[in-house]
């Protein structure tokens, strides 16, 4: 059973909506003025509201941070799930699931960059930093949610499945470190091409050892 470390939230009520309207606000203050420029007044102001109003319903800029996370995770799981609903075999899931998911990074570069900037300011910050794990951890398990609900993948495959999924996402926050860097395109789409390689040939590496002690456990 995978251990989630939720922190603890003494949100207060939010009948008018004013928690959604400072957290979407906070996310376009993040992608166009940077992190560390975000401050809550500015956050503020593009929520339309005041500082007072803000701090009523979050305690400070970090559980802004907080929830700006958890709500863009819901958001992409939200869309794998209206993208990959039909059967699927593993090997093309992979293929199916690293395209979807840079074709809606191309779409929204500024929030990419924006959750890179998160995990940094949050590490700056000792009693925050905790929810760079958090952040982590969520996003390893959306990949590892989608691989695992491929066909050819069994409840006993757990194991391999988290492994796959933590080289696939390991190596794909490289890539596009890279490609925030420095937007080539071309370079971009060969690292893509290697990683569902790689990811492909390490799939049916962990498949065929799961088949292996099978047999070997019915011999």
């Amino acid at each position: 059973m995978n251990q989630r470390v939720i922190r603890k939230s003494f949100a207060r009520p939010n009948s008018d909506g004013r928690r959604e309207q400072i957290i979407d606000a906070a996310l376009k203050v993040m992608i166009s003025d940077g992190v560390y420029h975000a401050t809550t007044r500015k956050i503020a102001e593009a929520a339309g509201v005041n500082v007072a109003t803000l701090h009523y319903h979050f305690h400070d800029k970090e559980e802004i941070l907080f929830k700006v996370m958890e709500v863009l995770v819901a958001n992409y799981r939200a869309t794998l799930a209206k993208q990959f609903s039909a059967p699927q075999t593993l090997h093309d899931r992979i293929a199916d699931l690293l395209r979807f998911i840079w074709s809606e990074i191309e779409k929204a570069p500024g929030e990419q960059l924006a959750l890179q900037e998160m995990t940094l300011y949050v590490l700056r910050h000792p009693h925050a930093e905790h929810m760079a794990r958090e952040k982590d951890h969520e996003f390893l398990l959306l990949y590892a949610d989608w691989l695992r609900a491929a066909t050819d993948v069994r409840p006993e495959d757990e194991a391999q499945i988290m492994e796959l999924a933590n080289f696939i996402y390991t190596s794909f926050v490289g890539m596009l470190n890279q490609w925030l860097a420095v937007r080539d395109a071309r370079l971009f789409a060969q690292a893509m091409d290697n990683l569902i390689r790689a990811g492909q040939e390490l799939a049916a590496r962990l498949l065929r050892k799961r088949s292996s002690k099978r047999s070997h456990g019915r011999g």
